[in-house]
């Protein structure tokens, strides 16, 4: 079939060819296969199935079928036919490569890593396999080695989805600057990319510069509306321009979308606190030390909570957890500083604390919101499910 040809009129072609020759496999595969590329999946079933019918050798139409569970996001029911396929038959890239998508997707990073790996080992040389590792050691926490991967994707790709991937990573590994330039590159060849985006509007918090950083999100919002980070993104923005309903609603909706994001969690339970909620941010606190309780911030922020209300033994006892466990944590300092303060007057420590994160209460300098902000770029939540689900497998449509 030439590549220019059309898939309709190529799909009217093949389907009168099967009618005149039915006993021919490879007609139903060809079929089968444009089926796949016009997305009219069950057709394309139905062809492998009745190539399998009549051709039970053929191992290519259980490959294509597994091809197309995956396009179907069928991931578990991918992942036997193409574990069968394997072990009945000598190694091979594509199946090991789609292999590794079936598990991506089932966010089993460490063993579709190795699924990639092995397509590399038989020879599979294409950008996406590269993305695909690069993502998997970002969600190890990796970020050295998942930017050495993302520069091989950068190299054989050299589009806008490689380059934009590699500004979130460098973000994500403490390099905000030079993210920043890479990303903005980014933006100017290609507005939509959502990662260059995140990147941006991260680093326009860190300056200040908190309309751009909200219009950055925003616009990922109307494009991804389950975009964790960028929920997390337009929160810390509320949270900078004193609005905390906002924030809560913005960070409630991050958190819904990755509720096992310690990170995430805290900095709803703080604007929790500037909303004066303060029995649902000690909830929110506890419900983040449930996910891990040795994470300092939590311990920090759940002091707060307890000092606004004047449980002050309490209070105490979390800020000594806190403290034991990172000594500079900014919550426990500012729940100490809240418990100086108050003398049992739950209200006016309310609004010292909103007050507050206009001030800067530490010697350092840096104002509460700030002092957020550094925290959660410093321990940012699981980079979510990267764009990728409707990619092509190799070996499908």
């Amino acid at each position: 079939m030439e590549r220019g040809e059309n898939v309709t009129s190529s799909i009217s072609r093949y389907e009168s060819y099967v009618r005149a020759d039915p006993g021919n496999p490879l007609l139903w595969l060809n079929l089968g296969d444009l089926y796949h590329k016009a997305s009219r999946l069950d057709e394309a079933i139905a062809c492998f199935e009745r190539c399998l019918h009549d051709h039970p050798e053929y191992s290519s139409a259980r490959s294509q079928l597994a091809s197309v569970m995956l396009t179907q996001h069928r991931f578990q029911d991918a992942e036997r036919a193409l574990r069968h396929l394997l072990q009945e038959s000598k190694p091979d890239s594509s199946l090991y490569f789609n292999l590794g998508l079936s598990l991506y997707y089932q966010q089993r990073w460490p063993e579709a890593e190795q699924c990639f790996v092995n397509a590399q080992a038989l020879g599979l040389t294409s950008p996406d396999c590269y993305a695909y590792l690069a993502r998997c050691r970002h969600y190890a926490g990796d970020t050295t080695q998942a930017i050495q991967l993302c520069q091989k994707w950068v190299d054989a790709a050299r589009d806008a989805e490689s380059r934009g991937y590699l500004a979130l990573l460098q973000m994500d590994h403490g390099d905000v600057a030079g993210a920043a330039k890479l990303a903005e590159e980014v933006l100017r060849s290609s507005p939509e990319n959502t990662h260059a985006a995140l990147v941006v509007g991260t680093a326009s918090i860190e300056s200040q510069e908190i309309a751009r950083a909200s219009e950055q999100f925003e616009r990922i919002l109307a494009r991804e509306p389950d975009n964790a980070r960028a929920w997390l993104g337009l929160g810390l923005a509320r949270l900078y321009q004193q609005q905390p309903a906002e924030a809560v609603a913005a960070l409630e909706k991050a958190t819904q979308l990755l509720p096992e994001s310690v990170g995430i969690r805290v900095t709803l339970g703080w604007a929790k606190i500037t909303a004066r909620e303060l029995l649902q941010a000690e909830r929110i606190f506890r419900d983040a030390l449930e996910i891990d309780h040795n994470f300092g911030e939590a311990h920090g922020g759940l002091a707060v909570a307890l000092a606004l209300q004047a449980r002050v033994d309490e209070a105490r006892e979390s800020i000594s957890r806190a403290r034991r466990l990172d000594p500079n944590g900014f919550g426990a300092v500012f729940a100490q500083t809240v418990l100086l303060k108050i003398q049992g007057k739950d209200q006016l420590a309310t609004d010292i604390l909103a007050r507050m994160l206009q001030q800067a209460p530490r010697l350092d300098g840096k104002t509460l919101i700030e002092q957020i902000e550094i925290f959660v770029r410093k321990n940012p939540p699981a980079p979510g499910r990267p764009p990728g689900n409707g990619r092509r497998p190799v070996g499908g449509a």
